[in-house]
């Protein structure tokens, strides 16, 4: 008897696993493939994210000069967040390889997040820094109303 009830119990437990691994694979599926939001530091190319930039730096009043150094500074970042985006894709493939194989191999698994999370750290860092190093280009004042026009447009 006690037999008959662990089968199910087993059964319901492999289903709600299953489900679980389903719908986190979904999750990490739609948001890389989104490039993490509209606006997030993956999505777009790098020339639509110059011409924002440079758009919000006008209405600031920041001079050519200041606009000049800071696309210098930044398209290399934004070119950086592309590559690391395609980057992740091909990782993304290696996973469905991956969970496709006849048996899961748990150590690659590990290998593939830990990897991701290595390259996205890094070149979250490297992006950071260039938005801080941008951010030095203008003064206070232009700083403070940049980040107004970021709260004004973007609901911040």
């Amino acid at each position: 008897m006690t037999e008959l009830l662990s089968k199910p119990r087993r059964r319901v437990g492999l289903i709600a696993i299953a489900a679980t691994l389903v719908a986190i694979a979904g999750g990490a599926l739609a948001f890389a493939h989104s490039g993490g939001g509209h606006h997030g530091p993956m999505a777009g190319n790098s020339e639509q994210h110059l011409e924002h930039m440079q758009a919000m730096l006008t209405r600031i009043g920041a001079s050519d000069a200041q606009k000049s150094q800071i696309e210098g500074i930044l398209k290399p970042a934004f070119d950086d967040m592309k590559a690391t985006r395609e980057t992740h894709f091909a990782a993304f493939k290696q996973f469905h390889e991956a969970m496709s194989a006849p048996s899961i191999d748990r150590a690659r698994l590990e290998s593939l997040r830990a990897e991701q999370v290595k390259s996205l750290d890094e070149a979250s860092k490297r992006l950071v820094t260039a938005i801080g190093d941008a951010a030095e280009v203008l003064n206070s004042e232009q700083r403070a109303a940049l980040i107004q026009q970021f709260e004004k447009r973007h609901g911040g």
